[in-house]
């Protein structure tokens, strides 16, 4: 027998941009886009004011995407057993940590360090991102809603390592700009933990 499955019901995108959902969900999924861009784009430059050199700085790559690997692997299991927000959020707070190690690296394995926390939580935002929109919105109209979130994040990810740079270019240090920026994974985490599914989009019970 075919086991009937409790899915939200499909919404177009216009009824889904009334959504508080779809906007917490947008803006949570903007710290990836800016900041991850943003770090990689400036990494050779952060790691050599840290008194690093360029062979650190793209050796870090190397254990960043298993690490980015792992957490997307992780990330599927839990986005079916967890809340989808909060795992989310889970991401974000180590986007907060990876930034937050940026600023006391000191050493090679500090490095390292700093790109398995960054590819993990990237790799946790990225499979919970591609989840979490069918889940809360349902499937007929995914296309034009990842439409959306696509143009969103590719938006921030182009603007991502500008402000970064002019920040550099006023202080001398990337210090200020990542201090500044931390703001944004943090206000990510609430944003996501806040994006409950619309409550009239909820699946409801199947009568078996």
């Amino acid at each position: 027998c075919t086991i009937p499955l409790n899915l939200p019901a499909s919404v177009a995108v216009a009824e889904a941009l009334r959504t508080r959902a779809m906007w917490l969900l947008l803006f949570a999924s903007s710290s990836q886009s800016l900041i991850g861009t943003a770090l990689v784009f400036h990494q050779v430059s952060l790691f050599e004011e840290k008194g690093l050199d360029a062979g650190v700085a793209a050796t870090v790559f190397t254990v960043m995407a298993p690490a980015v690997i792992v957490g997307s692997l992780i990330a599927g299991y839990l986005a079916d057993r967890l809340p989808n927000r909060n795992v989310l959020a889970a991401g974000q707070v180590l986007f907060a940590l990876a930034m937050v190690l940026i600023l006391v690296i000191s050493a090679p394995w500090h490095a390292y360090a700093y790109g398995m926390v960054m590819g993990f939580g990237g790799g946790l935002i990225m499979t919970t991102n591609t989840v979490i929109w069918p889940n809360y919105f349902g499937r007929r109209y995914i296309g034009s809603i990842r439409g959306i979130a696509t143009t969103s994040m590719v938006g921030f990810a182009a603007i991502g390592p500008l402000p970064f740079a002019i920040v550099f270019d006023f202080t001398g240090s990337y210090t200020a700009a990542i201090l500044m920026f931390l703001l944004l994974p943090a206000s990510c985490t609430v944003a996501a933990l806040l994006a409950s599914p619309p409550r009239r989009l909820e699946p409801q019970p199947s009568s078996i």
